[in-house]
């Protein structure tokens, strides 16, 4: 079981320093986006949706963006890899970026449905218990700490090129 166990565990680690990474970046990114008078405002319109209007708008991007991912992936499938994977991952990183902001900006309303609170209670303790659980492996801090390591030398990179 231990050696089944130990493939899925760094399959885990990996979506997660990616995720992470993908989630930092593009929050940061919105954030920035948030400060354009016009995006702003539908920021605030989207913040102030009752609770039944602020899922369906929490719901939207994915709704979008599913039919995309399946593009790419049909594409991959049919042979076209860098077409389809190109496809899957901007929408990938798309979703993450309207997912985290929009996620934001209708969290109050979110947790006003008992079943959020629940599915969310649920989803942040399983989350924290796997970074926990990731966290004391020296491998999994090597390798995040490479990441960090070279998400800097490319920031700094585009700043010298700027």
């Amino acid at each position: 079981m231990h050696l089944l166990l130990v493939p899925f565990t760094w399959l885990a680690a990996i979506v997660f320093l990616i995720e992470e990474a993908i989630w930092d970046w593009t929050s940061a990114f919105m954030a920035k986006l948030g400060a354009v008078r016009i995006v702003h405002s539908i920021e605030k319109h989207i913040a102030a949706l009752p609770p039944r209007w602020a899922l369906f708008t929490f719901l939207l991007p994915s709704l979008i963006l599913v039919p995309a991912k399946l593009i790419g992936l049909h594409a991959i499938a049919k042979g076209h890899w860098i077409f389809g994977g190109t496809i899957f991952v901007l929408a990938k990183i798309a979703g993450m970026a309207l997912f985290s902001r929009i996620f934001n900006l209708t969290r109050p309303a979110l947790m006003q449905f008992a079943w959020f609170v629940w599915l969310y209670t649920k989803v942040m303790y399983y989350r924290n218990r796997i970074h926990d659980y990731l966290a004391h492996w020296q491998a999994y801090q090597l390798v995040k700490q490479r990441i960090h390591a070279l998400i800097v030398e490319i920031k700094t990179l585009f700043r010298k090129n700027s």
